[in-house]
């Protein structure tokens, strides 16, 4: 099965649905894609309208939609009700002692930072953050600074001061902080879809209107959207943010890893990845767990 990313890019579009297909009608052109092979659609337009039974069809078939202001900053998802699928795995995410979250949280952070690692590897950048990992120093604030300083000097005039998050200006940080909030979708999606619950977390702390296991799994990944970013970046150094939205979907869905001398989708290695942690909290046991890696991607 292919997956799909809609983007509405178009002001007054409209959306439908007819036998099996989403229909998305921008102006004179019409698009359509199987209702069951999408994964998000991403409003970033004004003036979209659904059907009436759209909305709920798009979120029946497990598809998440993204909304975004005019300048393409997230600002919000809808999703299916986070039913619980699996009411023991639930239990268990719950019960688990903070001994062996502690220990979740270091394996998921020590891969973000092997993570982070082969991205600058990949850009030729000299960095001590292998220094760090055999030393098992894995102090996540400290290697984030590392990280970033390495990271946006790739970018040469374009390079933001810093990592901003809410309300960024330079553009860099805004088509992170895009990234991020699809990759945020596709992990929604998959906790829901695998019985956990999205407010207990391993490592962040519950706050009002905050899902802390999704931020505690998207942490490993985040080097993905760093990294395809770079590439499209490359490419296109006059690059905008519109340009990268459309580039950013279509990489994402196609990128693949080695895994088990095959290749995968990484929406895929994704989906496996959280079916992982609920084993890990079913189980009891860490090793279960099976986080995608930088140094299997295909090129």
């Amino acid at each position: 099965m292919s997956y799909h990313i809609i983007h509405i890019l178009h002001h007054n579009s409209y959306l439908s649905v007819d036998q099996g297909f989403l229909v998305l009608k921008a102006g004179n052109t019409e698009r359509r894609a199987p209702l069951s092979e999408i994964i998000i659609v991403i409003v970033s337009a004004r003036g979209v309208s659904f059907s009436g039974n759209s909305l709920a069809e798009i979120i029946k078939n497990g598809g998440v939609i993204l909304h975004c202001d005019e300048k393409y900053k997230p600002i919000g998802k809808t999703v299916g009700l986070s039913t619980v699928i699996h009411a023991q795995t639930f239990q268990r995410q719950i019960e688990k002692s903070e001994t062996f979250n502690n220990k979740l949280w270091n394996n998921i952070i020590k891969v973000k930072i092997e993570n982070q690692a082969q991205v600058l590897d990949l850009i030729d950048k000299t960095h001590k953050l292998w220094d760090y990992i055999h030393s098992k120093n894995y102090d996540e604030g400290n290697c984030a600074r590392h990280y970033w300083k390495h990271y946006f000097s790739a970018f040469g005039k374009q390079a933001p001061a810093g990592r901003e998050r809410m309300g960024a200006e330079n553009t860099i940080n805004q088509m992170l902080n895009y990234a991020y909030a699809v990759l945020s979708a596709l992990c929604h999606r998959s906790i829901v879809a695998h019985g956990l619950h999205t407010s207990p977390g391993i490592h962040h702390k519950f706050r009002f209107k905050t899902d802390p296991l999704l931020y505690d799994l998207m942490e490993p990944l985040r080097p993905f959207c760093d990294l395809l970013l770079l590439d499209i970046f490359t490419s296109q150094p006059e690059l905008t943010i519109n340009i990268f939205a459309k580039e950013f979907s279509k990489r994402l869905v196609n990128l693949s890893l080695q895994f088990q001398k095959t290749n995968t989708k990484l929406i895929y290695a994704i989906d496996r990845y959280i079916s992982s942690v609920a084993q890990c909290f079913y189980t009891g046991y860490v090793r279960v767990l099976n986080i995608p890696r930088i140094e299997n991607i295909q090129t």
